[in-house]
């Protein structure tokens, strides 16, 4: 273990690497990291949700029912907790960043340097998608489905702040869509499995009547997004991620 001046000053060369990155010019000849079947992507979901809007209601009375048997499933519904993921993500990021790497053996170093630089990604990734979901729930100001009877699926009332008025996109189905989507980005091979099972999560939301189904598609879809183009983002700079032959998804970097 490093002593504490090493540790601060590598911290500072961490953020000094990041801030390098993220200022960089793109590699040449790479993909860029927005596309044009990512911006129809978007207009199908927001189609998806303008459509879907008017079943709001009928939707969340349906799934909240006293008699559902879906009720249980409330009892899962934390695991969409940003804090679950963020926090461990930091802890393991700043935890490397304290370890003197300089005499450890080659491969050892580069499996921590993956660990590393993988923990750092997902804790930004979250973070990042976790910050615009916030912004536009105070922009958007939707009211929650315990209101349903009396302010109906449609009262919005923009910046009016408060958790009461914070339906629209769901923070919780945000979360889960950005661990989707770097689950899918680690595990190539469970990539189906993987996005079903987080988007099954965020759809308890709507169970414990914290959102209606527009507010988790939404939610899903701005996490989903904002960790791919992240990665998108990395990779074009030749930073933790990279490019496989005709691939959409980036693939991690050895």
């Amino acid at each position: 273990m490093a002593d504490s001046s090493s540790i601060v000053q590598r911290l500072g060369n961490s953020f000094a690497r990041y801030l390098h990155i993220i200022t960089s010019k793109p590699l040449p000849d790479t993909r860029p990291v927005w596309t044009a079947s990512m911006s129809m992507g978007v207009a199908l979901i927001a189609f998806l949700v303008l459509a879907l809007h008017p079943y709001d209601e009928y939707l969340s009375r349906m799934f909240t029912s006293p008699d559902s048997d879906l009720r249980s499933l409330r009892a899962i519904t934390d695991i969409g907790l940003s804090k679950w993921y963020v926090v461990p993500a930091f802890i393991i990021a700043v935890c490397l960043i304290a370890i003197d790497w300089q005499h450890l053996p080659t491969p050892r170093r580069k499996r921590l340097h993956l660990v590393y630089t993988q923990a750092s990604f997902a804790f930004w990734a979250i973070s990042l998608a976790g910050t615009f979901t916030a912004i536009a729930k105070f922009l958007i100001g939707r009211a929650r489905p315990p209101f349903i009877d009396t302010l109906g699926t449609g009262h919005f009332s923009p910046f009016a702040g408060g958790d009461d008025l914070a339906s629209f996109p769901s923070g919780h189905s945000t979360t889960m869509g950005a661990v989707g989507a770097i689950l899918a980005l680690w595990f190539p091979r469970w990539r189906l499995p993987i996005i079903l099972a987080t988007m099954f999560i965020a759809f308890t939301r709507i169970i414990a009547q914290a959102h209606y189904p527009t507010d988790t598609v939404a939610g899903y879809t701005v996490g989903f997004l904002a960790a791919v183009t992240l990665a998108r983002y990395l990779a074009s700079r030749g930073a933790i991620f990279g490019y496989g032959q005709g691939q959409f998804l980036p693939v991690i970097r050895s």
